[in-house]
């Protein structure tokens, strides 16, 4: 009995210097090295009052480098790109941007060491963000690998010792392009600034326009004088500066420059526009495309806009295209002719 107890003893002894070991060298061997004080939940990286002083942000990705500033001239301060090119920002993709900054809870944090950096892709960044306050004092972040199982990546802002695990940001950085981070609004003017309109049959002889309308001493008249609907001019208008495009195309590759330019000659209307500081705004507008190099279009009918002398192409669902088959006619008040501008309005027999 004596040599049973003993040898009990012995195994349960040996079990738990085996059990003491494998616990050691799992917490020496784990990767990435982590402690009960390096887990912080709930916690806050950024507050509204810190991105309510940004003015500047930069954002490089896979796509390319996106550079915005706030316009203070206006109310409220709108943002602008700048580059690569001069254009209004969609405002709705930074607001989201800041609403997910402020409201981001960090998981966990992990020493900012050379093997945490590598495994959680901090020195290859999908993503940069800087944001630049109005004082010049620059936040920049750096978004390394996504965990699609639980949604979340890893950050690192420099100047702070550690990299956060965090909540993915409901805008997606790595992925963003042009089409996301700029108003797909074409025509972004004042409607109460135009003062004529021009709509030809693709790029045929401006003596004969499909539309021309113009605005004198407040009234809108036709290419012939008769007096057309403000409330119905207004509402064209309004379908014109509304037109958003589905696809951008900024950066052409040489068979898309090829497709393009063959739909412009063949152009269904040229559009010019003409505001009250003698401002022409033109672009072509083509035909209908199930095809263009890639670009899925899922085999559905589009159109494409062209500006002239600009590299960026807008392609529209077809459903927009009938709003330039506008003829005055459809402007002119209702029940009324008017035979010339100074002559009396009559009621229409017809």
């Amino acid at each position: 009995m004596q040599k049973r107890k003993l040898a009990s003893n012995l195994i349960l002894f040996l079990f738990f210097i085996f059990v003491t070991i494998a616990a050691l060298f799992s917490d020496i061997f784990q990767t990435p090295i982590k402690s009960v004080s390096q887990v912080i939940e709930q916690a806050q990286l950024f507050t509204t009052q810190n991105l309510e002083l940004i003015k500047r942000i930069s954002l490089k990705n896979k796509s390319g480098e996106y550079i915005f500033e706030r316009d203070t001239s206006t109310q409220p301060n709108l943002w602008h790109m700048v580059a690569p090119k001069e254009i209004s920002a969609n405002s709705l993709f930074i607001e989201k941007l800041f609403n997910s900054l402020t409201s981001i809870k960090v998981k966990k944090t992990y020493p900012d060491e050379k093997l945490n950096t590598s495994n959680f892709s901090i020195d290859k960044p999908t993503s940069t963000l800087n944001l630049i306050d109005q004082n010049g004092k620059t936040i920049t972040i750096l978004f390394g690998l996504m965990n699609t199982i639980d949604n979340s990546t890893y950050l690192k802002i420099i100047g702070r010792k550690d990299i956060y695990h965090v909540e993915a940001p409901s805008v997606s950085l790595e992925n963003a392009s042009l089409l996301n981070l700029i108003e797909s609004q074409i025509i972004s003017m004042n409607i109460d600034t135009i003062t004529s309109i021009k709509i030809l049959h693709g790029n045929k002889n401006e003596d004969f326009p499909l539309l021309e309308i113009s605005k004198k001493d407040g009234r809108w008249l036709d290419h012939f004088g008769n007096l057309l609907s403000k409330e119905n001019i207004n509402l064209f208008f309004r379908d014109l500066t509304n037109l958003k495009s589905s696809f951008i195309i900024e950066k052409p590759t040489d068979l898309q420059k090829r497709q393009i330019s063959n739909l412009t000659k063949s152009s269904d209307y040229t559009i010019s526009i003409e505001d009250d500081k003698n401002v022409i705004f033109k672009f072509d507008v083509s035909g209908f495309v199930k095809e263009i190099a890639d670009i899925d279009l899922k085999n559905e009918e589009y159109f494409l806009i062209t500006l002239p002398n600009e590299s960026t192409t807008y392609i529209l669902k077809k459903e927009y295209h009938e709003i330039f088959n506008r003829k005055s006619e459809s402007f002119k008040p209702l029940m009324i002719k008017q035979d010339e501008v100074k002559g009396e309005i009559k009621p229409d027999k017809t």
